[in-house]
């Protein structure tokens, strides 16, 4: 004999025979709507100061490094440029410098050397110099040259090496005065290091 039919009626898994969301909605008491509506605006507002108050400016050590990776690389915002050479004195083979610094942004130049291992190089005076954005200052460096067989007869391309630092990094530059400071340190050189060109014309 075989067992009667079960009289509960199947269950559906998919859900397509539930209520829809809006009728359910409506189904709820008007106290429990406003409330939950109420609940809602409250959640949003309290994550809208959330975000506003993480998203400002802070002074959080993560936000100063944002800001300072707002700041472009010292050598992107700094110009160095020639001014002049002046032999200061010739018998203890010391001469000066003069450049001309610019920047975008605040910066300080700590160090400057150059490519001849014969020549030293060093500020004067020898301490950081700072440069602002609304000040442009003139570099002063003081040359001495240890020994004239290490330099040669015509400077060609001669090039300092600059160190700066700004809020973002700190950069090793490699400037290229130009042709005016190749001529002019031609010209120390050849003063300093030739001999005097003796008059060979010979007496009658």
């Amino acid at each position: 004999m075989s067992a009667p039919p079960d009289p509960r009626p199947d269950t559906l898994t998919s859900g397509s025979e539930a209520p829809p969301l809006r009728e359910r909605w409506a189904a709820l008491p008007r106290r429990v709507r406003h409330g939950t509506v109420g609940g809602a605006a409250l959640a949003l507002v309290v994550a809208a100061t959330v975000y506003g108050v993480n998203s400002g400016p802070s002074e959080h050590p993560e936000g100063r490094r944002h800001a300072a990776r707002l700041v472009p690389y010292p050598a992107q915002s700094t110009d160095i440029r020639f001014l002049d050479v002046a032999t200061t004195s010739p018998r203890a083979r010391t001469f000066s410098i003069a450049l001309r610094v610019t920047t975008d942004d605040p910066v300080t130049i700590s160090r400057v050397t150059q490519g001849y291992e014969a020549l030293e190089v060093s500020m004067e005076p020898p301490r950081p110099l700072s440069v602002r954005p609304e000040t442009p200052r003139n570099l002063q460096l003081r040359a001495h040259i240890r020994s004239c067989e290490g330099l040669p007869v015509q400077a060609r391309l001669p090039f300092l090496e600059v160190t700066l630092r700004n809020a973002r990094a700190s950069q090793h530059l490699s400037v290229i005065p130009g042709d005016r400071y190749a001529h002019a340190l031609t010209r120390v050189f050849r003063t300093v290091c030739e001999p005097p060109v003796k008059d060979s014309a010979h007496t009658p």
